[in-house]
């Protein structure tokens, strides 16, 4: 039977008691008590059980599965005198190595069978003759096995009268749920955790900024912000990037949502591909709707442009309108970005007015002067925010031979807050289009176009429809560190005038010069440190070039980056060699996790903490690595989402078999979405509820393969990981060299030596999980990393420290360009 419920396996019992005891054989033993006792009774089916298999000892009478997973080993003994559990011993549990083991004939028995589970892998075993049964933990982790525990039942009537402890302990159900952990090992959970940043009193102490920020911070604002400002048009005109990750629409696309090739040709997208004479089919379709609203009568028309979060729409946006446009003195457009709007549906319509609006009072104050005396003759001196007169506005400007353009920017920002907020912008903006007789360009991210089209909304628009893929990381932002460079070869007037600014740099140019120099020569993808550097800040941003810039700007300014040592060791190094100095890896890890914090948090970070434990659902570090893995294995899996999603009902349902709580799946999922590291087919960060698939990201594939192995990482998270060893923490916490206020050289050795331990106790973590968890070894949810992050780890301090050891030997023969920045700031390490 396959599904026994209590009351019925007690009647089949019953049924077996009634048999006559004989002094049978083994083989008659097995087949008129054992096997009925587990399929009648404890529900179990063939399927679940092998006999005699072999291994290097024997043969096992019988091996147990549950879901695939071999969950105990039973050796049978014949009825009879083939071992006895002694008269005087009524006691339910026994420690194996005591009582229990005075008789000879048991000792041996739960030997022999704690040999077969060895050698197999099973983690419990079963003694019985088939009237007695013993059940014990073959092996624990950290202590000899025989100091466990085992669970006496001595007869068939004993289990009667006791029968819901023996239900519980062995049913197919209860093994399945975990009873043998509960009944048998008797673990105690949750273990006690400790946060080492949680016994600091200093713990969220902040840091201040680097001495040269104060001058870097203008050039930051200027030349690594979103360029659609007015005051940067010199920047957006020097720095913006045509060279985009050209490729074609469908595989764009698909990168999100992998469709099939047809997908694109089947609803008209066109990749944007930028030439330095213009914007290519998206220019030349402008202009076509141009020409139809001058040469016919103007009904409007409306265009599409997607990409991804982050990947350059608005700065294409800015830049077209600005410096591409044949005519741009007879081009009137409006900018409309629905990151500043409210997230109330009803508010959309009032919102665009609204912007339209401001737009004319400030940015065509001067420009549109006859305009103006032609609305004030209609008696419109002032405008209102209503369609009434935002017809007349807008038939004025078409009669005055204008061209008139309505942008409504990251129109699908607040689409998951309510459910038909992007379908009725992108109602309004049809209408817009057909009642103000104008050009109307609607941006949207690629997954809330796909949304679009699977709900049929875009059915009724088969618009022009466009897809503007990201520039490379490095082309971006080695083009705008050039472009800093080339305005610190000016004079302050110069540079005032330019980035509309009081900077006064003075003797700082220099330095200055010098530290983008540093920048510009570190940030080579061709050169083995830089490619590190890209890769890292690439990934961790999601490949979201507004906040790459961001996480970039963070470390021209943090006070974790030490400008005083790179500035020393740069001019050390070009005296040495003629090669300037080369950030490496961990500098830029350091300062983009840490931010403007002295300790690592990571409620305070855009750096994950992939060893975080959640104690309410798992005392395991390695939750989140399992889960990248398991769904990084699966990356080529398809379905009617796209490559690489996993059915989450499936991964919990292999937790559950495995006895890993399914709270601990859902909660580790709901935090590496936030972080980027998985997303769901619903797209949405905050989405776990409703999601049904889940996939891993680029970014979480990263995290998987490098960063979860890379000395600076580890040396951070350890902060903020917590521990189950009270005096590991004590140990880790008097090698906190970040809270000095002064610089000895062991701190670096401190540093590699709390890395070591911390790496150390993780991998006595993961010997412990699976000592006690055999049945991890058979599954792709449970795989053993610390073996390679520990070897991976080892390497990288064994390869910063000989380059430790020969920059020190040289290096205090030059001297410092940095030493007037570093005179007030706190000294660091140079290579941690």
């Amino acid at each position: 039977m396959s599904e026994n419920k209590a009351d019925t396996a007690f009647y089949n019992l019953e049924g077996l008691i009634k048999k006559t005891p004989e002094d049978l054989t083994e083989s008659d033993t097995r087949a008129k008590y054992i096997d009925p006792l587990f399929t009648d009774v404890l529900g179990y089916v063939e399927e679940d059980i092998r006999r005699e298999t072999h291994v290097h000892e024997g043969y096992i009478d019988y091996v147990f599965s549950v879901d695939g997973i071999r969950r105990f080993v039973l050796e049978a003994k014949r009825i009879g005198e083939s071992f006895r559990v002694p008269e005087s011993l009524m006691s339910r549990y026994y420690r194996i190595d005591g009582s229990i083991s005075s008789d000879k004939r048991i000792k041996e028995a739960i030997e022999q069978a704690q040999q077969y589970c060895i050698d197999s892998g099973v983690r419990y075993g079963v003694i019985t003759n088939g009237n007695q049964y013993i059940v014990f933990e073959a092996f624990k982790s950290g202590k000899t096995w025989r100091t466990g525990h085992c669970v006496v039942f001595r007869s068939l009537a004993d289990i009667k009268e006791n029968f819901s402890l023996f239900w519980n302990t062995l049913s197919k159900d209860s093994v399945k749920s975990g009873s043998l952990r509960r009944y048998v090992s008797q673990e105690a959970l949750p273990m006690e955790f400790v946060v080492p940043r949680q016994e600091l009193h200093a713990a969220n102490t902040r840091i201040a900024r680097n001495d040269l920020s104060p001058f870097v911070q203008p050039f930051v604002d200027h030349a690594f912000s979103t360029m659609t400002d007015e005051s940067q048009l010199n920047v957006l005109e020097r720095c913006y990037v045509r060279e985009k990750q050209y490729e074609d629409a469908s595989i764009q696309i698909g990168h999100h949502f992998d469709r099939p090739p047809d997908f694109a040709k089947k609803y008209g997208v066109e990749t944007v591909i930028e030439t330095p004479a213009g914007a290519g089919r998206f220019e030349e379709i402008y202009q076509k709707c141009e020409e139809f609203l001058r040469t016919r009568a103007p009904t409007g028309s409306l265009i599409l442009l997607m990409g991804g979060i982050g990947a350059g729409k608005t700065t294409f946006i800015h830049h077209f309108f600005k410096f591409v446009i044949k005519d741009k003195s007879r081009t009137v457009w409006f900018y409309v970005d629905f990151l500043k709007a409210t997230p109330e549906p009803s508010d959309i319509e009032r919102y665009v007015y609204q912007s339209i609006v401001n737009q004319f009072e400030e940015r065509y104050r001067g420009t549109l002067a006859e305009l103006r005396e032609e609305l004030a003759r209609v008696g419109l001196t002032a405008i209102r925010p209503e369609e009434k007169d935002m017809k007349i506005l807008f038939s004025l400007l078409t009669l005055s031979n204008y061209t008139t353009s309505i942008v409504l920017d990251n129109v699908d920002q607040y689409s998951y807050v309510s459910p038909r907020y992007q379908e009725e912008t992108l109602l309004i903006a049809r209408n817009l289009t057909e009642a103000l007789r104008t050009i109307t360009i609607v941006t949207l991210r690629e997954e809330s176009y796909f949304k679009s089209v699977m709900s049929g909304v875009l059915d009724s628009f088969r618009v022009p429809t466009f897809h503007v893929g990201a520039p490379y990381f490095e082309t971006l932002v080695r083009r705008r560190v050039e472009y800093v460079l080339n305005l610190l070869m000016k004079n302050d007037e110069e540079i005032q005038k330019v980035m509309r600014t009081n900077v006064v740099l003075g003797d700082r140019r220099n330095v200055l010069l010098q530290f983008f120099e540093i920048i510009k020569d570190s940030l080579r993808y061709e050169r083995r440190v830089g490619k590190e550097i890209l890769r890292f800040i690439n990934a961790v941003s999601g490949a979201n070039m507004r906040l790459a810039l961001d996480f970039f700007s963070t470390f021209l300014v943090s006070g974790n980056t030490d400008v005083g040592d790179m500035l020393s060791t740069d001019e050390w190094s070009r005296k040495k060699s003629g090669i300037g100095y080369q950030i490496p890896l961990h500098h830029f890890v350091r300062s983009i996790a840490l931010s403007h914090s002295r300790l690592y948090s990571e409620a305070a970070s855009m750096v994950m903490n992939l060893y975080a434990v959640n104690p309410e659902w798992t005392n395991s570090h390695f939750i989140h690595l399992r889960l990248l893995n398991y769904l990084h294995i699966r990356r080529a899996y398809y379905n009617q989402y796209g490559r690489g999603y996993v059915e989450i009902d499936s991964i919990i349902q292999e937790a559950e078999r495995l006895l890993i709580n399914r709270n601990a799946i859902a909660d580790s999922l709901k935090k590496m979405a936030r972080f980027g590291l998985v997303e769901f087919e619903n797209q949405s960060k905050e989405g776990y509820q409703s999601a049904t698939y889940v996939r891993v990201t680029a970014t979480g594939t990263y995290y998987l393969m490098e960063l979860a192995h890379t000395f600076a990482y580890l040396d951070l998270v350890w902060m903020d990981t917590p521990i189950c060893n009270k005096d590991l923490v004590k140990k880790l916490l008097t090698e906190v060299v970040e809270l000095r206020g002064y610089k000895v050289g062991s701190d670096i050795f401190s540093k590699y030596d709390r890395t070591k331990r911390f790496v150390r106790y993780l991998g006595e973590m993961e010997t412990r999980e699976f000592a006690n968890n055999p049945e991890f070894r058979d599954s792709d949810l449970t795989k053993e990393f610390m073996p390679d992050i520990t070897r991976l780890c080892k390497e990288e301090m064994q390869y910063i420290e000989s380059k430790r050891q020969r920059s020190d030997s040289s290096l205090s023969a030059v001297g410092s360009a940095g030493d007037q920045l570093k005179s007030n700031a706190e000294p660091k390490d140079r290579l941690s």
